[in-house]
């Protein structure tokens, strides 16, 4: 009896992680699919854009790429929080596990430490994995959002992942340019910063073992190369949660995520 007891509690504790990670998401919005936009944020013309590439997305490869906005995520993880979304709503195909969450946390208290999270289903994570939506998010969508335009970085990340899953599937639908932050016409980006600090770093590295080194050729076209300083997919941040989820909502398939993604603050 002693024996059944423990068995069952130290079952109950190694359970207890992965029960306290589930997240307490809203119902969708009814009659909406591919736009969830419980901030009232999104400009109704880009509502319509959205859902009609949702929709043609949807049709030509069975991948559902949807936009959530919430005032608050009421200290919840957003990687839990999306991953739970994808769940409880069945987002993507069950076959395929292909759904995506573009999720927008917009508390005005918190400026700055508001949540922004990509979270991707298992049937995408080759095409997206965690630092190529990491530069999405460095790139396109945090820009907008310190520039105060939502419309902006809406359209651009949804538009752009709408680009990728068409790749994925070779998928010729409805042509999208999505717009590109000012900052990346005509100022430095923060990469661009990064990469001149650490080019600078290797050119004074390089003058002062050439100083102290004497007059064997010194490191003459050793340190010129840029390759093994380049930030790679690594840099995404993603994180994971683990396990695979299913559910189903009203159009969406039933899809499961796995915990792939990045967020980022804003």
């Amino acid at each position: 009896m002693r024996k059944k007891l423990l068995v069952t509690v130290l079952a109950f504790l190694v359970l207890l992680p992965s029960m306290a990670v589930l997240a307490d998401v809203p119902d969708p919005i009814p009659g909406k699919s591919y736009v969830h936009d419980f901030y009232d944020v999104i400009p109704e013309d880009l509502e319509r854009h959205i859902e009609r590439l949702g929709l043609d997305l949807d049709q030509g490869t069975g991948a559902q790429v949807v936009v959530v906005t919430v005032e608050s995520l009421e200290g919840q993880d957003e990687n839990s929080y999306a991953v739970e979304l994808i769940r409880e709503w069945g987002i993507g195909s069950p076959e395929e596990n292909n759904g995506l969450v573009f999720l927008l946390e917009m508390d005005p208290t918190k400026v700055g430490d508001r949540a922004v999270y990509i979270g991707v289903g298992q049937g995408l994570e080759g095409r997206l994995p965690d630092g190529k939506i990491g530069r999405i998010l460095d790139e396109y969508t945090l820009p907008f959002l310190e520039a105060g335009d939502i419309e902006g970085a809406v359209q651009s990340t949804y538009e752009l992942l709408y680009e990728e899953v068409a790749a994925e599937y070779n998928y010729t639908g409805e042509s999208v340019a999505p717009p590109r932050p000012s900052s990346n016409e005509g100022g430095i980006s923060p990469f661009t910063i990064i990469m001149i600090v650490v080019i600078f770093y290797i050119i004074v590295t390089i003058f002062s073992n050439n100083g102290s080194g004497g007059g064997r050729g010194g490191p003459r076209g050793r340190g010129g190369r840029g390759g093994p300083f380049i930030f790679g997919p690594g840099m995404g941040g993603g994180k994971s949660s683990g396990g695979g989820f299913s559910g189903g909502f009203g159009g969406f398939g039933g899809g499961s995520s796995g915990g792939g993604g990045a967020g980022r603050s804003w």
